[in-house]
């Protein structure tokens, strides 16, 4: 009778909705008994990190039921079932995720050397092309004073030569005054 009722239950908790995955946790090895605490008989062990289902939990005595690979039930410790995957499978999958970084980080190490490098030429070009505009800029300063002072200096040349011009205007006025006049002819015709 008593076989016949474990075995019920046994197949009722197989087919229960509430089942969860696990793992036992990393750092134990355990054994796994016929009921919800060490009073029980051991059914079996289990190796840590080995993946198992949760089917039911025991709020009373702390203790889990299982179910592992093999199709095997006991029940556990709670303390020593971890949920989610095991490090023996997160375990590869962040030395993947570490190795993939690594590789982008020096990738990226990569690209800012060259990025630095470009920055250092531009600046250097920078500099040039601040070195040239200045010296355009006195160019320019020296240029537009020059041409003030052709300015300046044609202004005078014309002064100078409208002078000169009132100047001989003036001298023949005086001079030609002085020349003698002809007396006119009377016009004997």
């Amino acid at each position: 009778m008593r076989l016949l009722i474990a075995s019920c239950l046994t197949f009722i908790s197989l087919f229960s909705l509430n089942t969860q995955a696990a793992y036992i946790s990393d750092d134990v090895f355990t054994y796994y008994h016929g009921g919800p605490s060490d009073q029980f008989r051991i059914t079996g062990r289990i190796r840590s990190g080995t993946s198992i289902t949760i089917l039911s939990r025991n709020k009373d005595s702390g203790y889990v039921r299982i179910k592992t690979a093999s199709g095997r039930t006991g029940w556990l410790p709670g303390a020593n079932v971890s949920e989610g995957t095991s490090m023996s499978v997160r375990f590869p999958q962040l030395e993947e995720k570490l190795g993939k970084s690594n590789a982008m980080i020096t990738q990226q190490n990569g690209a800012i050397q060259s990025l630095k490098q470009q920055t250092v030429g531009l600046q250097q070009q920078n500099k040039e092309y601040a070195d040239t505009i200045a010296k355009l800029e006195l160019e320019i300063s020296s240029l537009n004073r020059s041409i003030n002072s052709m300015d300046d200096s044609n202004l005078m040349r014309w002064f100078t030569y409208g002078g000169l011009v009132a100047f001989g205007g003036l001298i023949l006025g005086l001079i030609i005054p002085m020349f003698p006049r002809r007396k006119k002819r009377p016009d004997v015709w």
